[in-house]
């Protein structure tokens, strides 16, 4: 019945592939529609909103910076789970639609439990109805790049084009997964400090110091294959230490010595990790 959408030899990546990749795509289209929904739509003001601050914790608290870590499990659990389709999907030219079918009947609209913008919350939550409406262009487009994304790279197709900006997009995927390192450290300094990790808050200008870390493992990404993997993730790691260092001591009136020696650590052997074939080519 659906002879013309299947292709019996699409090409199906490897399981370690196919993980990393499926949960790179994840990571990538989460943040980027989480920074765009949240720019549009002001989370920041609306999570203060009568029941819906009751609802999440307020938007700028130290526990969002277990997001990025948050994203990476996130997606390994979907890589898991689509692991035994991934055939499926990859014989089908629309296999990014059915996957993507299956996030907004099933993770979106028909979730078991009262979470926004599904059915259940609707009827059972006290969420009022334009909250949970607010946010489907978030997360239908993020799913929806992410089902596009997943089946391109089953198929073999070059969303990011061939050359430069396939380069590019892949440059710009692991800066975002090394990114977590960050999160993970800041929330055991956090812990450390005895801060209330649910309870404390952020502001932009602390979030700003993690701006040219984040802009330098892009580069690394990129330079990874010219000037060798070491050289340039310890470039990485000494670079983003003297940027953290430089922002914390004249932006934020004070430098925390151990926090810029530590946090770069982990970020750096993520990218090591994550650019490790790239290098081995040279």
């Amino acid at each position: 019945m659906h002879a013309s959408n299947e292709k019996p030899g699409a090409p199906v990546s490897g399981v370690g592939r196919f993980v990393v990749s499926v949960t790179v795509a994840h990571v990538l289209t989460y943040f980027v529609f989480g920074f765009i929904a949240s720019n549009v739509f002001g989370y920041r003001e609306l999570f203060e909103l009568p029941v819906i601050r009751d609802y999440y914790r307020p938007f700028g608290s130290v526990s969002n910076l277990l997001g990025p870590a948050v994203q990476v499990l996130r997606g390994l659990v979907f890589a898991l789970v689509l692991l035994p389709f991934r055939k499926t999907l990859a014989e089908s030219k629309l296999g990014w639609l059915w996957l993507w079918c299956l996030f907004v009947g099933l993770g979106i609209l028909g979730t078991p439990s009262a979470a926004p913008s599904s059915v259940e919350g609707v009827v059972y939550s006290k969420l009022p109805f334009w909250f949970h409406a607010i946010g489907l262009p978030e997360i239908g487009l993020q799913t929806l790049s992410f089902s596009v994304l997943v089946h391109a790279g089953l198929t073999g197709k070059r969303l990011g084009g061939a050359g430069k900006a396939g380069e590019l997009l892949k440059a710009l995927s692991v800066a975002c997964v090394a990114f977590a390192g960050y999160t993970v450290v800041s929330i055991g300094f956090a812990l450390a400090s005895g801060a209330d990790v649910a309870e404390g808050g952020t502001d932009l200008r602390v979030l700003g110091q993690f701006v040219a870390p984040l802009v330098l493992a892009f580069a690394a990404a990129l330079a990874s294959g010219r000037f060798g993997l070491l050289p340039t993730h310890a470039a990485l790691y000494v670079l983003s230490a003297a940027s953290l260092w430089a922002y914390q001591r004249f932006a934020l009136g004070g430098a925390n010595p151990a926090y810029v020696l530590l946090a770069p650590v982990l970020p750096a052997a993520i990218s090591m990790l994550l650019n490790r074939k790239k290098g081995a080519k040279q």
